[in-house]
């Protein structure tokens, strides 16, 4: 069991529709090489990370991960692969946004 903290600038969120609940997570393209340089989240120990915990406005937000599920996938841009975590916390958009104070992106 492993628990991960990541600024959530640095993160991709996918929504299921536009208010609905958060289903995966995928890390930036320069955010995903510094963690695989530090050894931090690689191919190896992805399958490890049970926790991801998300900081925005010096706010933290612990989620649960379906460590089976996830992967490295081939980024849009760049060359090496970025992580994806699937959501297992039930969390949506809304509650979401009451935490951390500010409204998403669409």
């Amino acid at each position: 069991m492993k628990e991960i903290a990541i600024q959530e600038k640095d993160l991709t969120l996918q929504w299921r529709g536009n208010t609905g609940k958060l289903v995966k997570v995928r890390l930036k393209n320069t955010r995903a090489m510094e963690m695989w340089y530090n050894k931090q989240i690689t191919e190896e120990n992805i399958q490890e990370i049970t926790t991801l915990n998300i900081i925005k406005n010096g706010k933290s937000l612990a989620l649960e991960v379906y460590p089976e599920k996830s992967i490295y996938v081939k980024p849009n841009l760049g060359r090496i692969n970025v992580p994806v975590f699937f959501i297992k916390t039930p969390i949506n958009r809304g509650i979401f946004e009451e935490i951390f104070g500010e409204t998403l992106k669409a």
